[in-house]
């Protein structure tokens, strides 16, 4: 199965679509959680955790989407 991915960023958010390449299904579409007003800007450790949970979010969505497509060849 062949993919086709746009990643890109959007208003400063990095953004990644994986779709089928054969029947354009989207696969994985995820997008960096922006910062919400609850989010205190001046604490850079909170958003540095925030920011490894949004990768440890869509490494999480790839390892699933990867062994799907294993199972199914």
């Amino acid at each position: 199965m062949g993919y086709r991915i746009n990643a890109r960023a959007t208003h400063g958010r990095p953004c990644l679509e994986i779709r089928d390449a054969s029947t354009g299904a989207v696969r994985l579409l995820w997008q960096h959680p922006a910062a919400t007003r609850n989010d205190p800007p001046e604490d850079p450790l909170a958003r540095a955790l925030l920011a490894e949970e949004a990768l440890h979010s869509l490494f999480r969505e790839l390892f699933l989407l990867t062994a799907k497509d294993r199972l199914l060849r």
